[in-house]
């Protein structure tokens, strides 16, 4: 079952999205409360990272890991992108793989917007310093990020790696060559699709295809900030620009009536 905001929970997105009303942008960035974005993951050694979870059957959402007692010891309530890392030999000898995936999904009721009217969305995720076992994306060996249309419903205190949801092939990538930056993602298909038919709105998700190794041996990843992120300016935001609507007739007709009264103001005098 999908979560939909409440009412309060719009209007709350929407109100820090008015100051770009001008330039016709909407801004949603909602924060933990009102946000639906997880990582999903599947690593063979149950009880890694003071998860103790049976591994491939992991939700790492921040209200699952406020759960845990003790609280996990790496800030997995933010998005790690990493996919395909360096799989690893079990015990018996089995490989054990070691990937991850991150769902998010913006909801668009309450936005007052056909899709016609949208000229472009862009998806956008701050770049963080990763986590210890991992190394940075650098410009020398950037790591590249895919965005993939997720096709089917999903809950983010539910999904789990075994449950995750179907989707489509890559929608839209992009490069990273460093962090405590923007990176962003074209995402004006979807966005106009999911005005067009709500109920396909099931979000997207993010995973990283290569395997990338720093210098330093350590496989490279991308740490990017949740929408739990206690900076609320870092969090994941969707950045929409509409086309503005054109005048009614009635606006039309005011406009030729005031002009027709100042051509006549400046004859008379």
């Amino acid at each position: 079952m999908r979560r939909t905001f409440p009412s309060m929970a719009h209007s709350l997105v929407i109100a820090g999205a008015l100051a770009g009303a001008a330039h016709g942008a909407t801004i949603l960035q909602p924060d933990e409360a009102t946000s639906e974005d997880v990582f999903v993951y599947e690593f063979g050694i149950p009880g890694a990272f003071r998860i103790a979870t049976a591994a491939r059957v992991t939700n790492l959402d921040s209200q699952t890991l406020n759960a845990l007692s003790p609280l996990p010891a790496v800030p997995f309530g933010n998005f790690l992108g990493s996919s395909n890392t360096i799989p690893l030999i079990g015990d018996l000898g089995e490989t054990r793989a070691h990937d991850t995936r991150s769902l998010l999904r913006f909801e668009l009721g309450a936005l007052a917007l056909t899709a016609d009217r949208v000229r472009n969305a862009k998806f956008n995720l701050f770049a963080l310093p990763g986590l210890p076992p991992f190394a940075d994306p650098t410009a020398a060996k950037p790591v590249t990020t895919e965005l993939h249309r997720v096709t089917e419903a999903w809950s983010e205190t539910a999904v789990t790696w075994e449950t995750q949801p179907a989707v489509a092939g890559t929608f839209t990538s992009t490069v990273q060559s460093g962090v405590n930056q923007w990176v962003s993602f074209d995402v004006t298909a979807l966005v106009q699709d999911w005005l067009t038919d709500p109920s396909t709105n099931f979000g997207f998700e993010l995973l990283q295809p290569d395997i990338v190794i720093a210098d330093s041996g350590k496989p490279i990843a991308s740490l990017y900030a949740s929408s739990a992120s206690a900076n609320a300016a870092l969090r994941p935001f969707l950045e929409i620009t509409a086309i503005p609507e054109p005048p009614t007739p009635t606006l039309l007709l005011g406009a030729l009536g005031l002009v027709g009264a100042i051509s006549r103001w400046r004859k008379a005098v």
